[in-house]
């Protein structure tokens, strides 16, 4: 059986393309000094608490926390000063990664998250990250022209802002916009080749469908930093896409370690069992999962991937109907996402692209 106690940190996309520690620093060029006062915020006595609270943490438990407490930074520089745009984009972008990272539904941090980017805006609308974190919460709410927009805005304000860069790639990833995405995430790897966008560039070939050339980015991107679940887990992708199985269980694996138990991890892990013909390996995640989800918060798009890779579409669907229902950030990239392309020619999932009211160009 596969060890999984709670959903872990990192996020299919968005996450899958940052880790929380990579994301921290640098939110905003502009306030370089603040933004890494703030991860020394974030980081403080972190592993002091683990190490107190010894083998009954949880997977996922500190990396979450770290996560509230940001937020919780934000939220209280928006108290203490309602008007500065800063610490409204910082809580419009930090708040949502609670939800989108799998730990808690929409609803606990969504709303505030998108009022304070509405806020962030009105408060100085020269400020390029307050629209590039409107446009983020755009796309989280499936708004689709209005998040186009303000990544556009975003970027003429603030043209080597690599985050902004980064979202609008993905943003035109999810609508089919091909090479359009290829070279925003250029561009962003251009302006800044850390890990979190290299992982960000990797998350655009595999949605866009360049799987070989993903293969030797994420190799080396696993090379550069042999610690980041995120890499090997988009890895393993990539080598699910190339049929290279063993291979891409063996990545997989090593995810699931690097991370604790991630579900989402563990998720990819039963997906590649399912595809590769390792039924019995892929239900035993999938029974695992269920568990899991009636003591906490699973997203329910995570489970369905392990269905999609088993076969069982009516669940499947099922599954895609809740986080249609929820709203989920998941189902942003889901006409993109190659393990539901089994699915395309399904009347069900034709009605839920169009009641997501995708706009439907042309793959470019």
């Amino acid at each position: 059986m596969i060890p999984l106690t709670l959903p872990s940190t990192k996020l299919l996309c968005l996450t899958a393309l940052f880790s929380v520690l990579d994301i921290l620093p640098a939110f905003m060029s502009v306030r370089q000094n603040q933004l890494h006062a703030q991860e020394q915020l974030t980081n403080s006595n972190g592993d002091a608490d683990t190490a107190a609270a010894g083998d009954s943490v949880p997977p996922g438990y500190r990396t979450r926390k770290k996560m509230q407490k940001l937020a919780d930074h934000f939220d209280q520089l928006v108290r203490q000063n309602p008007n500065d745009p800063l610490a409204l984009a910082g809580l419009a972008e930090s708040s949502p990664l609670l939800w989108c990272y799998g730990f808690v539904p929409r609803h606990e941090v969504f709303p505030a998250a998108k009022s304070a980017a509405i806020r962030a805006v009105e408060q100085d609308d020269g400020f390029g990250p307050a629209h590039t974190a409107l446009g983020a919460i755009r796309l989280m709410d499936w708004n689709w022209s209005e998040a186009e927009r303000e990544f556009k805005r975003g970027i003429e304000l603030s043209p080597e802002d690599p985050k902004c860069r980064h979202w609008y790639g993905m943003y035109l990833a999810a609508m089919g916009r091909h090479r359009e995405a290829m070279e925003q995430s250029r561009r962003a790897v251009e302006l800044d080749s850390s890990g979190r966008f290299r992982i960000g560039r990797g998350a655009i070939l595999y949605f866009v469908g360049e799987w070989a050339e993903m293969v030797d980015y994420m190799q080396t991107t696993v090379e550069l930093d042999p610690t980041s679940d995120a890499a090997h887990d988009w890895l393993g992708m990539a080598l699910v896409q190339e049929k290279q199985f063993d291979e891409s269980i063996r990545i997989y694996r090593k995810a699931v370690e690097l991370s604790g138990g991630s579900a989402e991890i563990t998720a990819g892990l039963g997906h590649a069992y399912g595809v590769a013909g390792r039924r019995r390996e892929a239900a035993q995640v999938l029974e695992k999962l269920d568990a899991l989800s009636e003591s906490w918060y699973v997203p329910p798009v995570q489970i369905a991937y392990v269905c999609a890779g088993l076969g069982q579409n009516d669940r499947a669907f099922e599954l895609l109907e809740k986080a249609f229902q929820e709203k989920s950030w998941e189902l942003v990239f889901v006409r993109t996402e190659p393990w539901f392309d089994h699915l395309h020619s399904d009347p069900r999932f034709v009605n839920l692209l169009r009641r997501m009211k995708f706009t439907n160009p042309k793959a470019n």
